[in-house]
């Protein structure tokens, strides 16, 4: 080889270095990007398509920490497809968007469940395969062979020998199994989270009258002896399965001890009906849904012939002229919604007539339930669920089906997205209609109480029949169902303060250390180690940042009650509680001083808990100084509303008429998690109620809902013609400056003040008193009765309930005996305040 030539190879095997070595500078290598990068680009993310996408690039991408706020969004819809392809489509119906997801392992495969973000699928073979189609993971589950009916299974000849309930044997053809075999299966959670007993549950056999069960990871299946007519749907709830058959029977399986049984009989609902069991904060429900065979017939013909003509990706909303096909055949369509809730104790299914701001989704392979004031786009008190159709058109026919909304309230359905199927029927055999969360989304999601830690259980959660609206240490009779470390007369120190219950709340979750501290969520949660936002020296928990953090301490050294709380480092929290609700002995603080300090506690506790939060998500630094001086302006504007609650309340007082040729208005608001419910009354000098209002607004302070509430009783007693008011209301904050216009009120409510000033001003005589809660009970429970019922605007004197109407009589209180309490069956019962 000539030197030229050997010149020109050097030449060219440089240039290729490099290119190469540019190549390398100007395209980084993405998966090995550096983790706090990545970590701030998943915080910035808003969208949960930007999010899904984002995990889904890569496995190193996937393994970042999900970021602190991810938006709540709609479920997806699992599209019907052909199973001869590789690809899977979702349905986003909050985007109005297709998301495909391509994968070797859909190929040849049936789908027959949707769980936490993992697909159950069968491609004839024994093997039943979990898997994840954002992060491509698998997880095998007992094969059908471990099945007792399943005999055998010859791939040669692609045929299972299968024995029947009556001990007979047929040769079954593959294609029968994967499509008509394994009707679903289903998961307890999400298999790959740590500290979680994951469960498996399998409804199967021809007739689909058999169920069995597995621990994820288990060899073999355990099967159920129970054999009713059918299965229609089952899932698994703490620790425990549950079934409804074709008759309307709940079958509940302890898992643990699977041979016991327990049975609880039907409801008589008339007529044809599917039936769903879905959980819901909690709560088991069972939703009954009437069934009929409906033809509808539609208005233009041009529009569904483009679908008839195949474009099966377009999303028609129901918002967009109220379109419909041509002829549209409907099969078993739902008629109705009948909600049960499950009451294991006494063996029965009790009627739900409220969902309250849930919103449940339904579907042939997966229900879920979900908070709707978390999701955008969706409506609470309300079911979503798909009707199947069939267009026809000419000699054209295709199928498709619609996603509909029903109105638990008003009984109205609309339907949201119309979608028509462009696959063959034996290409999409029953049950492929399911909801789909992906389960990087689902990980984000809050636990359900079933999935939180034994020693929650000391929680109570109201069922869906709305007794209450947070987690709570009380019963609705205010008595005290787990008192927890403290003592019940330490408790009722705490209640004598009359502080608003979500505080004393607050103590009774420090006591019991359930406080979402790190330490504290790291035993239930996958979550990051990190330091306490404030001092940043030591590991987050309850015990440090209430007692022994220097930020702590310096605070409360500053504080209007000026205290060494380092001396408490190695204090209990529950002591440190019982010094507070107590502090004569320890602290040498008596009478009203003692209620004042325990109301300073509580608002500490409040503050610095705020503080953490803001620090935790902001990285800001905190300053004690700082925090100590604005807690103590909010003190000293307590203790003003301290002394002018002492001076006005009187112990055992009932509402009292006004004079002749006057009304009494009264106000009160009751604040829910997600909207406030004002409402007012209004009565003349023999106590007759002649108005009653209620109004919901979106969730706000309480002080601007007392002032609203003002403002509905006053405008609303005008607007009917009375000019000679008093007006009652239990809210000091907005009392005084209506008594006294001098008296500035608080900037969040000044406007409302002053258009009340005004409306007051146009009358020919009016009078602002202070009462206290007993005095105010009628329009209080009126208040909780509305929310309670989601009842907004005019109530007719003669509907008012009973709670309204007796609430001057004592004996009308749930615990009380007397003959209205004992006539009256409903199921809401005034609250009693403290």
């Amino acid at each position: 080889m000539n030197d030229a030539c050997t010149e020109e190879i050097t030449r060219r095997t440089q240039k290729q270095c490099f290119d190469h070595q540019l190549r390398m500078a100007v395209e980084p290598d993405w998966p090995q990007l550096p983790k706090e990068l990545l970590e701030m680009i998943s915080d910035r993310l808003t969208g949960l398509g930007d999010h899904v996408r984002f995990r889904a690039v890569c496995r190193s991408w996937a393994s970042i920490r999900p970021p602190s706020r991810v938006p709540h969004q709609m479920p997806w819809l699992l599209h019907p497809c052909n199973q001869d392809t590789d690809r899977r489509t979702f349905v986003s119906i909050w985007e109005n968007k297709f998301y495909r997801f391509s994968s070797r392992e859909f190929l040849g495969k049936r789908c027959c469940g949707s769980s936490y973000g993992w697909l159950a699928l069968l491609d004839g073979t024994p093997e039943i395969l979990l898997f994840n189609p954002l992060t491509e993971e698998k997880i095998l589950l007992p094969s059908l062979t471990r099945l007792p009916e399943v005999l055998e299974f010859h791939e040669k000849d692609e045929e299972y020998l299968y024995q029947d309930f009556m001990g007979e044997h047929h040769t079954v053809d593959m294609n029968i199994m994967k499509n008509f075999f394994v009707h679903r299966i289903a998961l307890s959670g999400d298999p790959t989270l740590v500290n979680q007993n994951s469960w498996a549950a399998l409804c199967y056999d021809l007739r689909a009258n058999r169920l069995a069960f597995c621990k994820i990871h288990d060899k073999s299946w355990t099967v159920l002896q129970d054999q009713p007519s059918r299965y229609v749907d089952f899932l698994i709830h703490k620790e425990k399965l549950y079934a409804v058959d074709s008759t309307g029977r709940v079958i509940i399986c302890d898992l643990g001890s699977p041979e016991n049984l327990v049975i609880v009989q039907p409801v008589s609902v008339s007529g044809s009906r599917r039936r769903y069991l879905v959980e819901l904060r909690g709560a088991l429900l069972m939703v009954c849904v009437p069934m009929d065979n409906v033809v509808n017939l539609a208005e233009e013909e041009n529009f569904y012939e483009a679908l008839l003509d195949s474009d099966y990706s377009v999303i028609y909303d129901s918002e967009d002229g109220g379109r419909r096909p041509l002829h549209m055949e409907y099969k078993n369509r739902a008629l109705w919604f009948h909600v049960f809730e499950l009451d294991e104790v006494e063996r029965r299914l009790v009627k739900v007539n409220n969902l309250g701001n849930h919103a449940l989704f339904l579907s042939q392979n997966y229900s879920l339930s979900l908070l709707a004031s978390e999701v955008p786009g969706c409506r609470g008190n309300c079911i979503y669920y798909l009707d199947g159709f069939t267009v026809k058109g000419g000699t054209n026919t295709k199928k498709g089906y619609e996603l509909c909304r029903f109105n638990l309230k008003s009984g109205a359905t609309q339907y949201i997205i119309t979608l028509v199927l462009h696959v063959p029927d034996h290409c999409h055999p029953f049950g492929q209609d399911t909801w789909f969360i992906p389960s990087s989304v689902a990980n984000w999601m809050p636990k359900q109480s079933s999935q939180l830690a034994a020693e929650d259980s000391i929680t109570w959660i109201p069922n869906v029949k709305g007794n209450f609206f947070i987690k709570s240490a009380l019963d609705i009779n205010g008595q005290i169902s787990f008192p927890g470390p403290l003592k019940p007369h330490e408790w009722k120190a705490l209640m004598q303060v009359n502080l608003p219950r979500r505080l004393q709340l607050l103590l009774w979750r420090v006591a019991c250390g359930v406080l979402p501290a790190k330490m504290v969520a790291k035993t239930r949660y996958l979550v990051p180690e990190s330091p306490c936002p404030f001092c940043h020296q030591v590991r987050e928990s309850l015990e440090h940042l209430l007692l022994s953090c220097q930020f702590t301490q310096a605070a409360w050294l500053n504080s209007a009650w000026p205290l060494h709380i380092s001396a408490l480092e190695n204090t209990r929290l529950a002591d440190w509680i019982r010094i507070v609700v107590n502090p004569s002995n320890v602290l040498g603080i008596n009478g009203n001083e003692a209620k004042k300090f325990l109301a300073y506690v509580v608002m500490f506790v409040v503050h610095l808990w705020g503080l953490r939060n803001w620090l935790a998500a902001s990285g800001e630094e905190g300053q004690p100084l700082v925090f100590a001086r604005a807690l103590n302006v909010n003190y000293g504007r307590f203790l003003q509303v301290w002394d002018f609650r002492q001076e006005s309340e009187f112990r055992g007082a009932k509402w009292v008429p006004p004079p002749r040729n006057k009304v009494k208005v009264n106000f009160d608001v009751a604040i829910c998690l997600d909207f406030a419910m004002l409402a007012m009354t209004c009565r003349d000098n023999e106590g007759r109620f002649l108005l009653a209002w209620t109004e919901r607004l979106p969730a706000c302070d309480l002080i601007v809902g007392e002032a609203k509430a003002a403002f509905l009783a006053v405008s609303t007693a005008i607007e009917y013609g009375f000019t000679k008011i008093i007006v009652e209301g239990n809210d000091p904050a907005v009392i005084q400056p209506l008594q006294h216009w001098k008296t500035p009120p608080s900037r969040a409510i000044a406007n409302v003040i002053a258009d009340i000033r005004t409306l007051l001003g146009s009358t020919v005589s009016w009078r602002v008193t202070y009462v206290s809660v007993m005095e105010n009970l009628a329009t209080h429970n009126l208040a909780c009765w509305a929310a309670f019922y989601d009842r907004s605007g005019s109530i007719p004197v003669t509907s008012l309930p009973f709670c309204v109407i007796y609430a001057d009589d004592r004996g009308c209180h749930p615990m009380s005996g007397s003959k209205q309490a004992r006539e009256w069956s409903g199921n809401y019962r005034p609250t009693h305040p403290y």
